[in-house]
């Protein structure tokens, strides 16, 4: 019988926060595409054109199944069950009040003036070489060519994309993350997180478009962090999210029509 000692190197607390945030953000996009997949197929049953179809499918998918679904099933797993009161703790979420209506229209604004000034940084010193030119949403591209998509992009976001994004990245990751990091760590982690499960939505031939693009996604993932903090409130960033794509989704919609 062997008499060897099996000895366990340990993994700190901040390297297994980080690993199973990133193994969220990574399963939950990966989750939202099989999603996707299923969703289109039934679509196309139904006789619905593919344009609108990859519009109707990846939004639900990726921000109902993928998103709010995986944070969700996390919340039931950490707790052995599904506990409303935990949920709502843990994710902060509660009836908005005047304060947070402020918050909301407040920072819808400062989503838009933090989205040019990172525009103004990067036309300044162009530190990817490509002019300040970023790549377009894969989301935005598909609008273009068929403008009605973009309409129906507005409602998705304000509904889907801002609650479904903000529960998984705000009102999951950056809150575990909170719970081994410092706040202002935390924040700045789960922005990158956010930026970084962007990459497939942005992806092009130039690298420096990309990340430009990237950048934006990120720098407006810290921004949304900010509020979080700072109104404790998961709605706030949630519909400021959905009401800063929405717009974005009406102004091409306008554009291209």
């Amino acid at each position: 019988m062997s008499t060897r000692r099996r000895y366990r190197v340990p993994v700190p607390a901040s390297v297994r926060a980080v690993a199973l945030c990133l193994a969220l953000a990574i399963g939950g996009w990966f989750t939202g595409l099989a999603a996707t997949v299923g969703v289109e197929v039934q679509l196309l049953v139904l006789g619905y054109d593919e344009a609108t179809i990859h519009q109707l499918a990846s939004s639900v998918a990726f921000n109902v199944v993928g998103a709010g679904g995986l944070a969700l099933t996390y919340l039931i797993v950490r707790r052995k069950g599904f506990d409303p009161a935990f949920v709502l703790e843990f994710l902060r979420i509660r009836k908005p009040t005047i304060r947070d209506l402020s918050w909301i229209a407040v920072g819808l604004v400062g989503a838009f003036i933090v989205a040019m000034g990172y525009q103004l940084v990067v036309d300044l010193f162009d530190p990817f070489g490509t002019g300040g030119e970023g790549t377009t949403h894969s989301g935005i591209e598909r609008g273009r060519e068929y403008p009605l998509l973009l309409l129906l992009g507005i409602p998705i976001a304000i509904f889907l994309t801002g609650p479904g994004e903000e529960l998984l990245y705000r009102g999951v990751v950056q809150s575990r993350l909170g719970e081994t990091f410092p706040t202002v760590i935390a924040v700045v982690l789960a922005s990158l997180v956010f930026g970084m499960v962007h990459f497939p939505a942005y992806l092009g031939e130039d690298l420096g478009a990309v990340l430009v693009s990237l950048g934006t996604v990120t720098t407006l993932g810290l921004y949304l962090g900010v509020l979080y903090e700072l109104s404790d409130n998961l709605v706030v960033p949630a519909l400021v999210h959905g009401l800063f794509n929405a717009v974005v989704y009406l102004v091409n919609f306008l554009e291209y029509i």
